[in-house]
This record gives structure tokens, C-alpha cells and sequence, in this order.
């Protein structure tokens, strides 16, 4: 029986698909501890998990507590869901980086808002990991994003894996979401639309996108459209960049790159898309689950809500079991050690794309990206390794040598970052131990 612990149990976007795998499609044996900081959350989740595993004769154990630490010691897989972002901190980065008049830099992921947020996040993966080094070291680390969390998967995974040897893969719906996104676009069926996607985590670009009932190629005309589309200006000036179009439910790779005029300015906090209603009508309907079971109406109901909620193609346990050697799993997009699939950036470095995962490992599908793109990826993945060596030890070194080549500060005096940053820092030590 193999012990899986889920950081973030009550997930919007990952849950539902971890239970209906667990429980429903491969009736695994397992012992499932759920960790939530809604402690009301991570018992609702448990108890509806124990309900599918009852109907579905599946012997397996549960637990609930809103302390990791607690979960962690012999697990055989750790899969991370949580939403990592910090309003508090948010409204901090913001406050400080207006007031000088750098509010632009209010980012998640480049420049130095990306670079707070990236510390804040690591100190959580840094902490996890070292632990698992001591408690299962042989355990499967799968980092789950889903645009909206604020987990800057690359970084994360660079620190996990090579900073303390834990065994990482990454899962984003970043080609389930640009399906979405682009075939509303062009009003296309999504049942109709073959797309990949490939690049970098927050950095990933269209590289296929087809009409499979017509058997058109919708990239030239999506590019046609978007050039001529004022609501599309970002886009149309990435296409004409790079010659590629950007994926995500959004565009938001400026934030990775320096300040145009058409990179938005950041006034709020980025929204995660789930509003707390969401999250009330999912503990409604695993407090159904649990009493009425899915097998009487009400349940089966309140677990077809739940199925069909959040993202349906990001499926982690697919990816442990291959891992385990049950089968292989074709991912759309995850997050791993580039063997050469994507073009122009060094072996080893976390890249996301489509791949397969079995019993040795991930291999990526070869993906086709414009050479304009090739350098600059390279750049940003050694960003990403400079950043995860700061995030993982407390590195100011390797912190100041990420934000001399980070695309995102061009133009940006670096001695004027250094001490911008560490005041931001600072301000906020209480969430950067290692640094302090």
C-alpha cells in the first residue's frame, strides 16, 4: 500500500482529478494524507475520499491535519496543490515598487516582484524538500500549477530537485487552458482542436493548433487575426517577436520579460479565478458525498459537480503510477529536466512541454520552437537555476547574479535592485527564514 500525501487537499483545480484516479478509475491501495490550512477543508476532503473508496471497494486508509510536517515521514509520493499566494505580501511588493515608481515590477514570476514572490514560495519547497530528504528520500516530489497559485513551478523544481535530490516533476494546465482560451478565440469547437504547447513554465508558446474536422492548421489564421485584433496587442506583438504565439488562459509572459508599453501595470493582486463561493459549493458537495455516498442521487450528483470542476487533463496520479511502473502517461504539460526536447536550452534545466513518463523517468516530445526564442529561453532557464540556488540555501550571491541576467530588469541599474530588494526583504524576513 503506498502512502500519498496531498499538500493543498482541498485544491479547486487538482483535487477532484486526484480523487477520481485514486478511487475511481485505478482503485488503488493506498494511505491518503490531506493537508489543508481549512482544517474544515482538508476533513470534508478526507471524508468524501473515504465515501468513493467505500463504494468503490478500494481498500484505503485516511488522514487529515493542516500541518505538512506531520504528513511527510515514509510517504512514497508528496503532490503539491497549494495556493501560494500572500495577499499581505502582495499588497507589500506592490506598495514598495509604486512608490518608486516601479509598479510594473509587481509581478509573479520575473523582474522583483517575481523575485519576492520566487523566495516566499522556496523557503515553503526548500523547507519540504529537506525534509523529505531525511524522512523519504526515495519519495516522488509532483509540484502541481495552475496559473493561478503563484508557484513559479520552473524555480520550484530546480530547488527540489537539484539543490536537495528529491526526484521533481511538474504538472500545469497551461495546454488545457490555451485550448480553451484560443478556441473561443476562433470559435472552434474545443472537442475539434488539437494544440501543444511548449517553452517554459510561464514562458510557453503554441506550437501546434489544428481543426481535426476540417484537418486545417489554425496557427496562420490565429496569427492573422490577432494582428489585427486591438484586444490582442500583446499577442500580436509577441507573434511579431518570436514568431509564436503565447499560451496560458491569458497572456503573461511580459511578465518574464522588460517593460513595454503595452505590459499592463499591476494594481491588484492577481486573482486566482476561484472565488470563495466556489469553495463553499465544493464543501457542500463533499459533505453530501460523505453522508449519501455517489452511488444514491444526491452524492452522485454533488460528485459530478466536483469531477467535472477544476482541470480535467492535469492528472498527477497518472504520473506516479507510470513513475511506479504501471504503464506510461502522456502528460500535455510538465515540468521537467530538458533531455533535448526543447531547443536551445542545456540539458538538465527544467523546461515544460509534452512528454511521456514510465518507469525511467520523463522524456519530452520533441517540440518546434521558433529559433528567436532559443536564446532568450536559455537565459530564463539560468535565471530559474540562479533563483532556486538562492531560494534553497539563502544565497545572496547567487540571488544577485540571477537579477543581473533576469530578462525581466532590463534597463533597471542593478546596485539600485540590489538595495530596492533588500529593503523588500527586510520588510518581510518573517517569510524569508533562510535569508535571515
Amino acid at each position: 500500500m503506498k502512502k500519498i500525501v496531498v499538500a493543498g487537499a482541498g485544491a479547486y483545480h487538482f483535487a477532484p482529478a486526484i480523487f477520481e484516479d485514486l478511487f475511481v478509475r485505478y482503485r488503488m491501495p493506498v494511505e491518503l494524507w490531506l493537508v489543508d490550512a481549512d482544517l474544515d477543508m482538508a476533513e470534508l476532503s478526507a471524508r468524501g475520499a473515504q465515501a468513493l473508496a467505500r463504494a468503490f471497494g478500494v481498500e484505503a486508509r485516511f488522514y487529515y491535519t493542516t500541518q505538512l510536517h506531520k504528513a511527510v515521514f515514509s510517504a512514497d509520493a508528496v503532490i503539491v496543490c497549494s495556493d501560494f499566494l500572500d495577499e499581505t505580501a502582495w499588497r507589500m511588493d506592490f506598495e514598495a515598487l509604486d512608490a518608486v515608481g516601479l509598479g510594473k515590477q509587481a509581478r509573479l514570476r520575473g523582474g522583483i516582484g517575481g523575485a519576492m514572490q520566487t523566495l516566499r514560495t522556496l523557503d515553503f519547497i526548500a523547507d519540504l524538500a529537506e525534509q523529505m530528504t531525511q524522512e523519504c528520500p526515495d519519495a516522488q516530489l509532483i509540484l502541481c500549477e495552475s496559473g493561478y497559485s503563484g508557484l513559479p513551478l520552473g524555480r520550484a523544481c530546480e530547488c527540489a530537485q537539484r539543490f536537495f535530490g528529491i526526484r521533481t516533476l511538474g504538472i500545469s494546465g497551461v495546454t488545457e487552458q490555451t485550448k480553451h482560451r484560443l478556441a473561443l478565440y476562433l470559435d472552434v469547437r474545443e472537442e475539434d482542436m488539437l494544440i501543444s504547447c511548449a517553452g517554459l513554465n510561464g514562458f510557453s508558446w503554441v506550437t501546434q493548433m489544428r481543426d481535426t474536422k476540417k484537418g486545417v492548421d489554425l496557427i496562420p489564421r490565429c496569427m492573422k487575426e490577432m494582428g489585427e485584433d486591438s484586444r490582442e496587442e500583446l499577442s500580436a506583438q509577441y507573434i511579431d517577436w518570436y514568431g509564436a504565439i503565447p499560451a496560458g488562459d491569458r497572456v503573461t509572459q511580459y511578465e518574464l520579460l522588460g517593460d513595454t508599453e503595452l505590459s499592463p501595470r499591476r494594481t491588484v493582486p492577481p486573482m486566482s479565478g476561484v472565488g470563495l463561493a466556489d469553495y463553499e459549493v465544493r464543501k457542500r458537495d463533499l459533505a453530501l458525498l460523505t453522508v449519501h455516498g455517489p452511488m444514491r442521487p444526491q452524492g452522485l450528483k454533488a460528485w459530478g459537480e466536483i469531477r467535472t470542476t477544476g482541470l480535467q487533463t492535469a492528472r498527477p496520479v497518472e504520473v506516479l503510477r507510470a513513475v511506479w511502473g504501471e504503464g506510461t502517461a502522456k502528460v500535455q504539460s510538465l515540468t521537467m529536466p530538458c533531455d533535448g526536447a526543447i531547443p536551445g536550452v542545456a540539458e538538465g534545466r527544467f523546461v515544460e512541454g509534452p512528454a511521456q513518463v514510465d518507469a525511467q523517468g520523463a522524456q519530452g516530445f520533441a517540440s518546434d520552437l521558433p529559433v528567436e526564442l532559443h536564446d532568450l529561453m536559455e537565459q530564463l532557464t539560468l535565471c530559474n537555476l540562479l533563483y532556486a540556488e538562492a531560494g534553497a540555501g539563502g544565497s545572496r550571491k547567487a540571488l544577485r547574479e540571477a537579477l543581473e541576467i533576469d530578462p525581466a530588469l532590463a534597463g533597471i541599474d542593478l546596485l539600485y535592485t540590489e538595495g530596492l530588494l533588500s529593503d523588500m526583504m527586510e520588510a518581510q524576513k518573517d517569510r524569508l527564514k533562510r535569508f535571515f
